[in-house]
């Protein structure tokens, strides 16, 4: 029957017959000889609990043409009973998959993290370091992880664990009831987030002085740490603790209190004298006049200055009030330029001033009452248009990329030349 089963190419039957009659390591001859990754899935489970080591063997031979996750059962049900040997087969293939074949798949990286946690916990932390401190590039579940870790009592795994998920505080308070030194290393995990990593040394510092009662290990936090001083310290040490123990850091305290003094004293003396200068600038610029000539002209027109009203600017540029408002109104954002208007509507019904009239300051007192008086309205005007001088101020700047000649207006300038 086997002769005939091998000349029709019915190898399933073969391996069925030899793992009934016993015969595993012929079964697994045949297996090998003829490489059919569905035959091995369907008598793995059989053949791992008489011969583990030749199968695992005959599966590293196979390399990736067999999917490692089709064989995790049968994986599961050999080490169930928790013996070395039989974790250690599990093992050894589940490294060779994630070493060699370089499997990402996170169902394998999670069983081998449970093997591990089972049968090898110093290869659980050494699995865990090396497959890196990013979230995003770990290739097993951290929260599977982590519960697995804690269930079987692997605190430093737990810690490496709560690091890569950035819980520091958590990692931290379990690190201290391990090792005081990896929690120093978890508390300056947090680099940019310097009120957290305070948080975390003070934990540490408060652990060592209630718990170890050790003075020396908690001055040296404090000189590890820049950030905690002396007073961040000192309520959690007993009332009958002397000074002598503190001396050197209160010094040191005070020392760093008189330099930051220091600074601020010559920070105030700078401000104080900015704000004189600043005062002495503003005492000049209201002392500040210009002389107009009757011949100057308007930069814009090139007409008598003093024919029209008109603004004399600090840089000796000199416009009419009119030209001025048409220089500077296209440069306006959209809502300035309905204020100027609104202005101008306001300006032009507001009633001209009489000098010595009653009536007249009985009239501008009505119309305060009721809007902006006229001189008011002019101020406003004036902050909107003569802010700074048109060919010396941000709007020439911004006006640098507009073309000298209107495009609208270029063909009437050509011929013009003509």
């Amino acid at each position: 029957m086997v002769y005939f089963a091998v000349i029709m190419q019915d190898y399933e039957r073969v391996v069925a017959y030899h793992c009934q009659h016993e015969a595993y390591e012929e079964a697994l001859a045949v297996l090998a000889r003829h490489r059919d990754p569905q035959l091995f899935y369907k008598f793995s489970p059989i053949l791992i609990r008489h011969i583990p080591r030749q199968l695992v063997d005959a599966w590293i031979e196979m390399g990736s043409r067999l999917d490692a996750r089709q064989l995790i059962p049968a994986l599961v049900n050999y080490s169930q009973g928790g013996e070395a040997q039989q974790v250690s087969q599990a093992i050894r293939y589940m490294e060779f998959c994630v070493n060699v074949l370089g499997e990402t798949e996170q169902a394998i990286h999670n069983y081998l993290l449970s093997l591990y946690a089972r049968g090898q916990p110093a290869s659980l932390l050494a699995y865990l370091e090396q497959a890196g401190a990013s979230p995003h590039r770990v290739h097993y579940d951290l929260k599977y992880a982590l519960r697995l870790c804690a269930e079987h009592g692997h605190h430093r795994a737990c810690v490496h664990v709560y690091k890569v998920l950035e819980l520091y505080e958590e990692a931290v308070d379990l690190a201290l009831q391990v090792d005081v030194d990896l929690a120093k290393q978890c508390a300056d995990l947090p680099e940019e987030d310097e009120e957290l990593r305070k948080k975390l040394w003070l934990k540490i510092a408060r652990h060592v002085v209630q718990e170890e009662e050790d003075v020396q290990t908690a001055m040296a936090c404090l000189a590890s740490c820049p950030l905690l001083k002396i007073e961040d310290v000192l309520p959690f040490f007993p009332d009958f603790v002397t000074i002598d123990h503190f001396k050197e850091a209160i010094c040191s305290s005070l020392k760093a209190y008189n330099h930051h003094i220091q600074e601020l004293q010559r920070e105030m003396e700078e401000a104080t004298a900015s704000a004189q200068r600043i005062r002495r600038d503003l005492q000049e610029l209201r002392g500040r006049y210009g002389t107009v000539e009757p011949q100057d002209k308007c930069a814009t027109c090139d007409f008598p200055l003093l024919n029209r009203p008109f603004y004399l600017f600090l840089c000796g540029h000199m416009f009419h009030a009119d030209c001025l408002l048409q220089a500077v109104r296209p440069g306006l954002p959209a809502y300035k330029q309905a204020r100027l208007e609104e202005l101008q509507r306001k300006l032009g019904a507001a009633p001209p001033p009489t000098k010595g009239s009653a009536r007249a300051k009985e009239a501008e007192g009505g119309a305060a009452a009721v809007g902006p008086s006229r001189e008011q309205l002019k101020a406003d005007l004036d902050e909107l248009v003569a802010a700074e001088c048109v060919y010396c101020g941000e709007l020439m700047i911004r006006s640098i990329d507009r073309p000298f000649i209107d495009p609208q207006r270029y063909e009437e300038e050509h011929l013009s030349w003509l």
